[in-house]
């Protein structure tokens, strides 16, 4: 008959499954008339649980909180406890404490990073929404440009396009800008269409301070003077 300490050694073993049937069956039954090593496998027992199945909301965390718990088993199970189980409790319980922080901080990433991304779509779909707003607004002037137009709505200026061909490759469209008082166009951002040629565009300077607009087709990384004829231009 083992000792006290050492079912209350077993009783971490008990709580990861670690356990012989025979043995388990010995705990479960000193369980039912001990209150200290009830109160100790009540402890570990949700902090068991937590490694296999705290990650199931996520795919993605369910397969490392699984082989988690396969690698924490197998340790348990390749170490014989001792006469004395009293040392050896630590021992568990930090095993146990160990796996459930990596669960922890495996989920928290993960949620992390979710929270980021969807503070990222959140972020953009707020961009195309106004977007969208300035370009269909009723009081947006519009300006024939290519196949398209450019739109000024308030401040903001856009390059509306469509049926744009791809452009060859090393090559980048490019946006300009002429400003008022300047006889010289100023570079603005680069850019490809979508894959349907449509293309919509924010150029990041004030509608108010700028008398012309134009396109081109430059190199990748763009240009400070345009290489090419412009390929639309119009004023404002």
């Amino acid at each position: 008959m083992i000792s006290h300490d050492e079912m209350l050694g077993n009783v971490a073993l008990y709580a990861l499954g670690a356990l012989s049937p025979r043995d388990a069956a010995d705990v479960a039954d000193h369980l039912q008339s001990c209150a200290e090593c009830r109160a100790e496998y009540q402890l570990l027992r949700p902090a068991v649980t937590a490694i296999g199945y705290s990650a199931e909301a996520d795919g993605r965390t369910a397969a490392p909180s699984f082989t988690l718990k396969t690698r924490l088993m197998q340790q348990v199970r390749s170490t014989k406890p001792g006469r004395s189980s009293r040392p050896a409790r630590p021992q568990w319980a930090a095993l146990i404490a160990a796996a459930c922080i990596a669960v922890a901080v495996g989920a928290g990433l993960v949620n992390a990073s979710l929270r980021e991304r969807l503070g990222r779509d959140e972020s953009r779909i707020a961009q195309q929404s106004a977007v969208i707003a300035d370009v269909t607004a009723p009081d947006a002037k519009r300006y024939p440009f290519g196949h398209g137009s450019v739109v000024v709505h308030g401040r903001n200026l856009y390059l509306a396009m469509h049926a744009l061909p791809q452009p060859p490759k090393g090559k980048v469209y490019q946006a300009w800008t002429l400003p008022k008082g300047s006889k010289r166009m100023a570079p603005s951002i680069t850019f490809k269409p979508g894959a349907s040629g449509e293309t919509v565009i924010r150029l990041p300077v004030s509608a108010n301070a700028i008398v012309a607009v134009a396109v081109s087709l430059e190199p990748a990384g763009g240009s400070k003077q345009p290489t090419t004829k412009p390929i639309a231009l119009t004023l404002l």
